[in-house]
């Protein structure tokens, strides 16, 4: 990394908006992870509720 790249990152990290940024970058990519989550086990979560309300409906 040359000094002068260097020094540009010190700054956006120091500076009041740097930091700002990168927190609402992380809680964006915590919320797509969450979502991503979702939809991938959703289709068992709901059958795996409609097996317990079948089992509930036939005692």
């Amino acid at each position: 990394m040359s000094a002068a790249s260097g020094h540009s990152l010190s700054r956006f990290l120091r500076a009041r908006r740097g930091p700002i940024a990168i927190e609402y970058g992380l809680i964006i990519g915590v919320i797509v992870l969450a979502l991503v989550a979702v939809t991938f086990t959703g289709g068992g979560i709901v059958s795996l509720y409609e097996r317990a309300v079948a089992l509930a409906v036939e005692s």
